[in-house]
C-alpha cells in the first residue's frame, strides 16, 4: 500500500461524509437514511433532532475540561494524586466534576453489567 494512500482514503470519506451531512450547518434537506441516523442519535443521546450531522454542535472542551479530565487519567493510570498533576489544590468545581466523573462511571458500569446479565441469559451465552 502506497504511503499516505490510507490518509488520503480516510480523508476522502471525511469529506463524502461532510458534504452529505451538509455539515458545519447544513441548508436543504437530508438523504432519508441521514434523517432516520439524525432521529436514532437524538433518541439515544435525549437531545432534538439534528437538521445536519449531530455532532455539529459539539463543541471543543474548555481547557478546564482537559486539565482535569487528564489529572483523573494521571491518577488512574500512574497513581499520580490529582492535585499534583494540576499543581494546586483542588477547587470545589473541581470537586463536583469528580464526583460527576464519578457517577458517570458507575452508570456506565451499571448498564455493562445489565448487557452481561442479558447474553448470559440467553442460550449459549450468544452476543
Amino acid at each position: 500500500m502506497p504511503a499516505g494512500f490510507r490518509r488520503d482514503a480516510m480523508l476522502a470519506d471525511a469529506e463524502e461524509s461532510r458534504a452529505r451531512w451538509a455539515c458545519p450547518r447544513g441548508a436543504g434537506e437530508l438523504p432519508p437514511d441521514l434523517v432516520a441516523e439524525a432521529r436514532h442519535v437524538a433518541a439515544l443521546t435525549g437531545t432534538p433532532e439534528a437538521p445536519t450531522c449531530p455532532f455539529a454542535c459539539v463543541e471543543h472542551a474548555a481547557p478546564w475540561v482537559l486539565e482535569i479530565t487528564r489529572a483523573v487519567a494521571l491518577a488512574s493510570d500512574w497513581h499520580v494524586p490529582i492535585a499534583e498533576t494540576l499543581g494546586r489544590e483542588l477547587s470545589r468545581v473541581d470537586l463536583q466534576a469528580l464526583a460527576a466523573l464519578q457517577s458517570a462511571r458507575g452508570a456506565a458500569w451499571e448498564s455493562d453489567q445489565t448487557i452481561r446479565e442479558q447474553r448470559a441469559r440467553k442460550p449459549g451465552g450468544a452476543r
